[in-house]
């Protein structure tokens, strides 16, 4: 049975890629009373998240290490004939956390016992690494969302924000961390973000690691998050948890303001509030309910042999609604609709000790939801359901499926080897499409309304529609027909540690590691995606020909000229290797040195490799193009792990994202027919719905072009690119001021090496689209070796830099409370906001972002290269949390967030494409000061062994109503702006705005705050514990 158990998991390591699981050890040196190392200490370990236990034998030196233990509270025991036995309890291990546990033994003629509570280290002295760690018992007393990213933001450096597309660590974007679950790499491969969840309730501790890592992690420029979920134990215990919210006022407070068109007049701006013009105040909301239930049990198998942890994880929520599709009634609303959302999560996990030194867990996290039924709009001018139309409202809905398994080994072979082990594979899938259209859509970018006076409309009145109307649901993954979306992802890794003494102590480790990336995608336009833009002209083609008929312009997508959607099957193997070797010497400094290179490629995204210059690996990176060094020093002051001083230097190179690959490399097939729309009866336009047919299109108007918008990519890659990467230089002091209380303070600067984008530049063949290195290669002028003409201004390189100082003082939990108040004062600037564009607002589409679209894009008005605070830039950031349980059973948790505005910059509409900045970065200032504050209270009745309570949590507990964005665009329809114009440096856009006729459609709406800080709102809980 042993080795049945080893085969499996030796098995599982070798299968799959990058896993890492941070392990902590308990290492020092014994000596007797007069100062001499004790050989042949016999070491043991034991805590109630171990199972069985940790146990070595201290060398010639005195020396001796526990390693790979799971964090905890421990009780160790050094035990040696002729000694007196000394226990030292409750020492406190966290994740990846190295103690030093320096001790004492006194002779004694008979066996006497020394037991030593507390004194727990605070501080790892032997590591570089910031962040913090968050344990059950730590978030399980604060206000906190449903998912175990929830309080990841009570970190200094780390954010959410409304930009930037997920977690902001040190300046970077969502798109550029790492995600582990129990050790499997859980990063979505297609764009990088999270891609799996788990409740806090089956979560036993969260860490984010925000800069100082080893050469053992690669692939983030931003923060590397572990989530280790709940084990077993030699007793059983679970727990029955539920929660319960709704939308009502007593849950929820006032609908916030906040400015929009007026969906029946696209030329009015107006402030509204849904409570009050829909809702009767808020007494009349659509219900909204929600539901949530927590099943756990944990246990043994075999007592310190084999230990289970299971959960299941039920969530419901439901939302009626009643509306019209009259605009012109749209207060009537006569039809009922139904949303319903499923959610079963689950967790099971095995545990186990088959010899001596070694442990194994498997475990395996489910995440399955689907949805049924949507919403249309409340204005009244969404299409209507059948039989007056197309759409079924109640019908649509999708699955999705996702899970992630993973396995690990560690075995401590002696005092001074250990054998790690890790497999992982992570599953999402899109499937079971509900709806799907039966014929072509139509889209009114623009209100028809503007010919509501025409002879064919007055005869056909109810053929107008505003703008936003359409005959189907908007989206354009509604519009076509998703058969898979299947990303895949196998990871593991071996890696091997060695303790030696020269000239000190050194710990060598080496590790190879493999990912294998899966994606099987199949979504496609079945039938003409139509949008017609009433009154408006097109002014974009190759041809410079502009489109504009009698009643403006219509353009198709899935047509006769090709099909619209996205095909692929592909897979990828990437290997990393690393060294490192962590010096101790004289057992104060430690040297941390190591080394990291990987092997990647983007493959083709087709299997049609006959076009000029096409290949199978169209990007590549061998092991010499990502050598990555890490070092750093840390020097334990007074020997005694109550105060360090660390500083490190990285270099850290992002695992390229797949994404890019679908537009550049045949993935995403997407061609655009412009036509003059020169018959107001929309209706002929591909009325058949037959995908290939020319004269259903075209109708009674008149086909000018097509624009392949996702031509591949194969000779416009530069050869001579270099992959995404960043160096990282940080220095920090951490001091022990109490039992339980530290305080910490951490300088760090992150300068954007280079980046990966498609870069746009003016050829004497016309514009093309280059993936390059933004500053050199291609993106150059010819003169240098690019292929920019020489007149145009070179394309600048990217930057980003991040200047950071955190201050932070926490405590841990003791005597009833805990508590954390730390402060950020940073800065990011430059042209290039990261992997997700936060210029476009939570944009996650790494590699291909519209910084460098068009060549004067990183340049203002005035050929002056953009500088300056960047969107995710937020001066000063302070946060603070803390619980007290009071004697009688009441427990209150409070977190608390407070931060500078962020800057807005005047977005001009020019030449089609957005994200021009004529003025420069942060011209229009800085967005008000937000503080907020979330608040939560649990009563318990304990009973023994058993406990039930009830708690209430309330966010925005403050009411906080700021307003978040102002519009920062001046002009609603794109200015046409000449090369010669730009390359003048003269030229003066507000004057050609402000001309005679409007053509570029003023926005009266130009800086006028958006959207204001969300409501507050309240969720119960019921717990009962054994």
């Amino acid at each position: 049975m042993t080795f049945a158990f080893l085969a499996f998991f030796v098995t599982a390591g070798f299968v799959a890629a990058q896993t890492t699981l941070p392990q902590g050890r308990i290492v020092g040196k014994v000596a007797d009373d007069q100062g001499n190392a004790l050989p042949g200490v016999t070491v043991e370990a034991l805590s109630p998240r171990l199972v069985g236990k940790a146990a070595t034998v201290s060398d010639d030196g005195g020396n001796f290490r526990l390693l790979a233990l799971p964090s905890g509270t421990y009780e160790v025991t050094f035990s040696l004939q002729g000694f007196r036995t000394l226990v030292r309890k409750d020492i406190i291990l966290q994740l990846s956390q190295t103690i030093v546990i320096n001790v004492t033994l006194t002779q004694a003629a008979i066996e006497e016992q020394v037991t030593v509570v507390g004194q727990s280290p605070l501080i790892d002295v032997k590591s570089t690494v910031k962040g913090m760690t968050m344990t059950k018992e730590m978030f399980m007393s604060l206000p906190r969302s449903r998912n175990f990213d929830g309080l990841l933001s009570t970190v200094p450096g780390v954010q959410y924000d409304n930009v930037g597309g997920g977690l902001l660590v040190d300046g970077a974007t969502g798109t550029e961390n790492m995600w582990y679950m129990d050790g499997a790499d859980v990063t979505q491969p297609h764009i990088g973000t999270r891609a799996q969840s788990a409740v806090m309730e089956l979560v036993e501790e969260v860490k984010v690691t925000a800069s100082g890592y080893n050469a053992e992690f690669g692939g983030s420029m931003g923060g590397v998050v572990n989530v280790i979920t709940r084990s077993g134990g030699n007793s059983f215990h679970g727990d029955i948890v539920g929660y319960y919210e709704n939308n009502n006022k007593l849950f929820q407070g006032k609908a916030r303001d906040y400015g929009r068109w007026n969906p029946y007049d696209d030329e009015k701006w107006e402030y509204v509030n849904n409570d009050d013009l829909y809702f009767n105040g808020g007494s009349d909301r659509d219900p909204y309910t929600r539901y949530e239930g927590v099943f756990s049990l944990g246990g043994f198998i075999l007592k310190d042999r084999l230990w289970f942890f299971g959960s299941f994880n039920p969530q419901y929520s439901d939302q009626k609604a009643m509306r019209g599709f009259d605009p012109s009634h749209a207060s009537v609303r006569d039809q009922e609709f139904h949303v319903k959302n499923h959610v079963w999560n689950g967790q099971f996990k095995l545990t186990v000790a088959p010899l001596a030194g070694m442990r194994i867990s498997a475990s395996f996290v489910n995440n399955f939801s689907k949805y049924r039924g949507e919403l249309p709009s409340i204005t009244g001018t969404s299409a209507p359901p059948p039989p007056a139309g197309f759409y079924d409202w109640n019908k649509a809905g999708f699955d999705y499926p996702n899970y992630s398994g993973a396995a690990l080994l560690d075995y401590s072979i002696s005092n001074s080897v250990l054998l790690s082990l890790r497999g992982g594979y992570a599953m999402s899938n899109t499937q079971n499409q509900q709806v799907k259209a039966p014929g072509s859509t139509y889209y009114f970018g623009y209100s028809a309304y503007i010919y509501q006076n025409d002879p064919f409309f007055k005869a056909n009145p109810s053929l107008l529609h505003y703008a936003g109307w359409s005959n189907w649901q908007t989206s354009n993954a509604a519009r076509r027909a998703t058969l898979r979306y299947k990303l895949e992802k196998f990871s593991g890794n071996a890696d091997l540690t060695f303790y030696v003494n020269l000239g000190g102590e050194h710990a060598w480790k080496a590790g190879v590691q493999l990912i294998r990336d899966q994606e099987d995608v199949a979504t496609v336009a079945e039938h003409p995606m139509v949008n017609i833009n009433w009154g408006r002209g097109y002014y974009g083609l190759a041809s410079g020909e502009p489109v504009m008929g009698k009643y403006g312009n219509y353009q198709i997508r899935g047509s006769w000229t090709s099909e619209y959607g996205y095909f692929w099957k592909i897979h990828r193997n990437s290997w990393s290797l690393y060294l490192q070797d962590s010096w101790t010497i004289n057992g104060r400094l430690t040297i941390n040195a190591g080394v990291r290179t990987e092997s990647e490629y983007i493959p083709a995204f087709t299997p049609d490799l006959t076009a000029p210059g096409a290949t199978a690996k169209p990007i590549k990176f061998g092991f010499g193009d990502k050598l990555a060094p890490r070092f750093g020093l840390v020097y334990d002051v007074f020997g005694d792990s109550s105060l360090k001083v660390f500083g490190s230097f990285g270099i850290y190179y992002d695992v390229m994202k797949l994404y890019m690959a679908e537009g550049a490399y045949g993935g995403f097939k997407w061609k655009t027919d412009y036509y003059e729309l020169n018959d107001p009866d929309w209706t002929k336009i591909a009325a058949s719905g037959v995908t290939s047919d020319k004269a259903s299109q075209t109708a009674t108007n008149r086909y000018v072009g097509t624009m392949d918008w996702r031509l591949p990519s194969w000779n416009s890659t530069d050869p001579s690119m270099k992959p995404v990467s960043q160096r990282e230089i940080s220095l920090g002091a951490e001091k022990k001021l109490a039992e339980n209380v530290s305080l910490s303070v951490r300088l760090v600067q992150k300068h954007l090496i280079r980046t990966i984008e498609d870069v746009g530049v003016l050829t004497p063949e016309g514009e093309y689209y280059y993936s390059t290195n933004p500053g050199f290669g291609y993106s150059l002028r010819i003169s240098n070796g690019g292929k920019f003409l020489d007149k145009y201004w070179e394309t600048p390189k990217a930057t980003r830099e991040y200047y950071g100082m955190n201050v932070s003082l926490e405590k841990r939990f003791s005597n009833n409370w805990q508590g954390g108040l730390n402060y950020t004062l940073s800065r990011v600037a430059g042209n290039y906001g990261g992997l997700s564009s936060t210029d476009e607002i939570n944009r996650n589409s790494p590699n291909v972002e519209r910084y460098f679209d068009l060549w004067f894009m990183a340049f203002d008005i005035r050929g002056n290269i953009l500088k300056g605070p960047l969107p995710q830039d937020r001066t000063h950031y302070i946060k603070a949390y803390g619980s007290y349980a009071f004697p009688f059973g009441l427990t209150v948790g409070v977190v608390g967030y407070s931060r500078s505005g962020m800057p807005i910059t005047t977005q001009l509409l020019a030449n089609n494409v957005q994200g021009y900045y004529p003025e420069n970065r942060a011209d229009l200032g800085r967005m008000p000061w937000t503080t907020w504050a979330d608040l939560y209270v649990e009563y318990t009745l304990r009973m023994g062994r058993t406990s039930a309570s009830l708690n209430l949590q309330v966010n925005n507990v403050t009411n906080t109503k700021t307003w978040q964005w102002y519009d920062n665009s001046p002009n609603r329809v794109y200015m046409d702006i000449s090369d010669d114009e730009i390359l003048s440096k003269t030229f003066d856009w507000q004057a050609k705005l402000n001309a005679a006729g409007d053509t570029y459609w003023k926005n009266v709406a130009f800086k006028q705050p958006t959207w204001q800080f969300g409501t507050w709102g309240a969720r119960l809980g019921a717990r009962f514990s054994f």
